[in-house]
């Protein structure tokens, strides 16, 4: 939830609420996936192939998804908003994909 913050202090005046709405999608959709793999009766993924625990391994691939995102979204403040939500919905499809990948280890 630290991402929300930044997300909005960060960005140009057009995308802020955009970003701030990618933060707290990947916010929803890492517990989401931990809900998920914990009812099914998997606390430390399903093949159990790393220590950590599925909080930890969600915060991080995710933190990585959102600070690429924020730093892509920075740099290119010419853009369209219709541009802007489409690559904000990629790079959430392609930041679930990975860390379910990196939770189910």
């Amino acid at each position: 939830m630290a991402w929300i913050p930044v997300a909005l202090l960060v960005e140009h005046r057009g995308k802020k609420i955009f970003s701030a709405l990618f933060a707290g999608a990947c916010c929803l959709l890492m517990r989401l996936q931990i809900d998920m793999l914990a009812g099914m009766g998997f606390p430390k993924g399903i093949f159990g192939l790393m220590d950590m625990s599925e909080l930890l391994r969600g915060q991080i691939t995710y933190s990585i998804f959102i600070l690429f995102f924020l730093i892509i979204s920075y740099y290119s403040k010419g853009t369209n908003n219709h541009i802007h939500i489409a690559a904000s919905i990629t790079i959430l499809i392609a930041a679930f994909c990975v860390s379910t990948f990196v939770m189910v280890l």
